[in-house]
């Protein structure tokens, strides 16, 4: 049987089984969050901070509010984040030229310097992970994750539950 017919079988199969794939995602998000914590620690980092530091190195002046639309996080959360980064001189904050309203984000030296670590870091964790599967299960995996992902995302919005 292969990978994807486990994870329909999982997915679509008894109510109990359905349970499982809520264990194992909530399983592998608890353990990345505690790799990445110890891993990011001696960089003055935890895991709900270097996802800031890689998109704003990935895309220098781009706006806080784009955040919102790529991680799904509550407004409120992002700006105590992204104050600590500035606080601490890994990002800084220009006015926006465009819209006074808005700040452009770029990276600091010492953002710039934390990237390539974070980088290395998450890129270890998911080798390490994700090398039980073929590149085929990896694809797929990454595939039916994001399905799932946006699926989620799209319930709460629709019924107003979200953040």
């Amino acid at each position: 049987q292969g990978f994807c017919a486990m994870l329909n079988q999982k997915v679509y199969g008894e109510r109990t089984e359905k349970m499982e794939v809520i264990k194992w995602l909530s399983v592998t998000e608890r353990h990345t969050k505690m790799y990445l914590d110890r891993q990011l620690e001696p960089l003055g980092l935890n895991s709900s901070q270097h996802m800031y530091i890689t998109r704003v190195c990935e895309n220098p002046g781009m706006t806080q509010d784009r955040f919102i639309t790529s991680f799904y996080i509550n407004p409120s959360n992002i700006t105590r984040s992204l104050a600590y980064l500035e606080r601490e001189g890994f990002i800084r904050k220009e006015n926006n030229k465009k819209d006074k309203r808005t700040c452009c984000l770029y990276p600091t030296q010492k953002g710039e310097m934390v990237y390539h670590e974070i980088v290395k870091i998450c890129r270890q964790w998911e080798q390490d992970i994700l090398g039980i599967l073929t590149q085929e299960e990896q694809q797929t995996l990454d595939t039916l994750l994001q399905r799932i992902g946006k699926q989620s995302v799209d319930y709460l919005e629709e019924y107003g539950q979200e953040e």
